[in-house]
């Protein structure tokens, strides 16, 4: 089994061995846009109502490097914009029959330096199938509450609830999916759809007495459309 396995092994190096003596290694650049939302795990009582997708900027550098006639590996250093605009209602209930209603308008704007290395297949001489993980590291963080009510009679002389606090994750590990379309042999249009399988932050809820209610979680979630080119 041991000497099988040694075999493919070296039978996959010859190859790419092979390949890459034919096909030269490529360096690139990279802009495009980010249309990022977030998808949001809330807790009882908080209710997410509006999602709304944010552009921002997807922009770095690459490599383009053969494995065989069809395989390459495309490893790129990105800087991300990601985020959403978002409508949250919170109700609380407190003693003594006093219930609390709140409506929320927030925006995040997250940017990070990703890491993709990219597998890619090339299906044509124009098409290419594009997957593999990604590694997002944080930089800076926006959040911010755009407006906050108190509503219903009911909350009259309860604690008033406070602008919400985010907590944020510096790394997330995701997955791409997409297609690249060679418009000549150094110029491509990408698009790649780009999940995150950990949670980008939290936010929480604090009211005057000092309390705080966690809210909800959010991972990011993005569509990125960009123009490549290869020198």
């Amino acid at each position: 089994m041991k000497k099988i396995s040694l075999i493919t092994l070296l039978a996959f190096l010859t190859i790419a061995t092979s390949a890459q003596s034919l096909i030269p290694t490529k360096f690139g650049i990279k802009v495009g846009l980010n249309f990022s939302s977030l998808s949001i795990s809330s807790i009882e009582g908080v209710q997410p109502t509006v999602n709304s997708s944010q552009i921002g900027i997807a922009a770095g550098v690459y490599m383009h490097i053969p494995l065989s006639e069809k395989w390459f590996i495309n490893p790129e250093v990105l800087y991300s914009q990601k985020g959403a605009s978002f409508d949250y209602y919170f109700t609380h209930d407190y003693p003594v029959n006093k219930r609390a209603e709140y409506a929320t308008t927030n925006q995040l704007t997250l940017s990070y330096v990703e890491l993709n290395p990219i597998f890619s297949f090339k299906a044509s001489d124009k098409l290419a199938l594009n997957f593999g993980p990604s590694a997002s590291y944080l930089i800076s963080e926006d959040y911010t509450i755009t407006s906050a009510k108190n509503s219903g009679e009911d909350a009259i002389g309860v604690n008033i609830l406070l602008d919400g606090f985010y907590e944020s994750t510096s790394l997330d590990i995701g997955l791409n999916l997409g297609l690249s379309y060679f418009i000549t042999d150094n110029f491509l249009i990408d698009a790649i759809i780009s999940t995150g399988f950990m949670e980008a932050g939290t936010v929480t809820q604090p009211n005057e007495t000092g309390d705080s209610y966690p809210a909800y979680t959010v991972k990011n979630r993005a569509a990125v459309f960009s123009l490549s080119y290869l020198f």
